[in-house]
């Protein structure tokens, strides 16, 4: 009895000492964790930085972080209460009604209406989008909105009985204020929808927030067709040669992967398509989205790259991809000669960020438009000019009525006009004039 309570206690601390060896060997190659996770530097411990007490929680973070075993800990933990309760702890991955089907909250919060902008900005939105539409057609470049499709849209019936619903959201207010402006897009958020059931392949895999390559491919067949009856030149095609179903790849189980789990979760069969491609023109395309443009643009997938004589994914408006050297980030370019050396820049709109949508886009247009417009006389004025004086013009006047409904306002351009000695007219116009100028003005984007 004695030799098992010494053998038993020999094991109890070599385990507890587990951690210590792994700490200082890493004998062990852990996976790392999934996720939106940034590990933290080693601090630079410095007098300052102890006076002001900063070192010691930053030290903390780190060496909490240097735990040996840390990974594998919080893989087994989550595991537990997964296993035992069905709680998920990592942030952003929810359950379905069937106990199978993974979400990400945010498409579910967009779908539900937590997330609506207000008819106010979707119009004022709406009508800068139609103004550049309209602007780059006349530079023969094709501007176009593309709702692809949403999770939550497709799946409603499976969306938890907690969440309130709205009543309305950015989607249906979006289609309704594109249709009422003649915004010209395409909607394959209603497409699939409506082909819910009939579709010979998974449209989504039960553990991923995105569609399938098989989806996407679906989605891009159809752009190239549209971009065919813009050019007028039969285009490059891709076509599925055939399928493996033997594997998940990219983002057919990212939202299992955020959980950081010890165990696999059960998936339903994923259709990998094989691509070839067929001969053709390739006009220069830009798709402005968010990761929903990954599922076509990874490696092992590419249709942009094949399809398209350029291909560029700017991700979030921010990143620009294909990566150049030194330049990738949007800030660093000539952003409208950018937009207006393409044939079709695509603003790509998910279910999850059209709150979001479109990402910046068209306050850096339109900023850089106005800069290059004010410095013009009207004799100079080419077709994009008068589009856009006539916009401009009517923006302004938007804000002048604004600003005479807000008594605080409407007294302090009173008063600057009699401060400068010039009429209220002229004071409320350079008012608005400037309100409309730090309106388009970007304000950065993060995501």
């Amino acid at each position: 009895m004695k030799t098992f309570k010494k053998i038993g206690f020999l094991v109890l601390l070599l385990l507890l000492s587990l951690p210590m060896l792994q700490t200082i060997f890493h004998g062990v190659d852990e996976k790392p964790l999934d996720g939106a996770y940034v590990p933290a530097k080693k601090p630079e411990v410095t007098m300052k930085t102890l006076f002001l007490e900063t070192a010691q929680d930053s030290l903390m973070t780190w060496c909490t972080e240097q735990t040996g075993f840390r990974n594998t800990m919080i893989r087994l933990n989550n595991q537990l209460l997964y296993s035992a309760f069905g709680k998920i702890s990592a942030f952003g991955p929810v359950k379905g009604n069937d106990d199978n089907t993974l979400f990400e909250e945010s498409y579910i919060i967009s779908y539900t209406g937590e997330t609506y902008l207000g008819k106010d900005r979707v119009d004022a939105i709406t009508r800068q989008l139609k103004v550049v539409q309209e602007i780059l057609h006349t530079k023969g470049v094709t501007l176009l909105p593309v709702f692809v499709l949403g999770k939550a849209s497709y799946y409603p019936e499976l969306i938890p009985e907690k969440y309130i619903y709205h009543e309305t959201n950015n989607y249906k207010e979006y289609l309704k204020a594109f249709d009422e402006q003649g915004v010209e897009m395409i909607d394959f958020n209603r497409y699939f929808c409506e082909q819910k059931g009939t579709e010979t392949h998974p449209i989504y895999c039960n553990l991923s927030a995105h569609w399938t390559a098989y989806a996407a491919s679906l989605a891009m067949d159809s752009l190239v067709h549209y971009m065919e009856s813009k050019t007028q030149q039969t285009q490059a095609h891709a076509l599925i040669t055939g399928f493996d179903t033997t594997y998940l790849m990219n983002q057919d189980d990212d939202l299992y992967r955020m959980m950081n789990l010890m165990f696999p979760l059960k998936h339903n069969t994923i259709d990998q398509p094989r691509f070839s491609f067929t001969e053709g023109y390739k006009p220069k395309v830009l798709a402005i989205s968010d990761s929903y443009w990954w599922t076509v643009w990874a490696e092992n997938v590419a249709l942009p790259q094949n399809l398209f004589s350029n291909g560029g994914f700017w991700f979030y408006n921010k990143t620009i991809y294909p990566e150049r050297s030194p330049i990738q980030n949007v800030e660093s370019i000539d952003y409208r000669q950018e937009i207006e050396n393409q044939e079709f820049v695509l603003l790509v709109c998910t279910e999850a960020t059209n709150h979001l949508w479109p990402y910046g886009f068209l306050e850096r247009y339109l900023s850089d438009y106005d800069r290059v417009f004010l410095g013009k006389q009207s004799s100079q004025y080419d077709a994009a000019d008068s589009l856009y004086f006539t916009f401009r013009s009517q923006e302004i006047e938007r804000i002048i009525e604004h600003i005479k409904t807000i008594p605080e306002w409407l007294e302090s351009v009173t008063q600057q006009a009699e401060n400068k000695g010039i009429t209220l007219e002229q004071s409320l116009w350079d008012n608005a004039d400037y309100a409309y100028r730090t309106n388009i003005e970007p304000k950065g984007f993060v995501k």
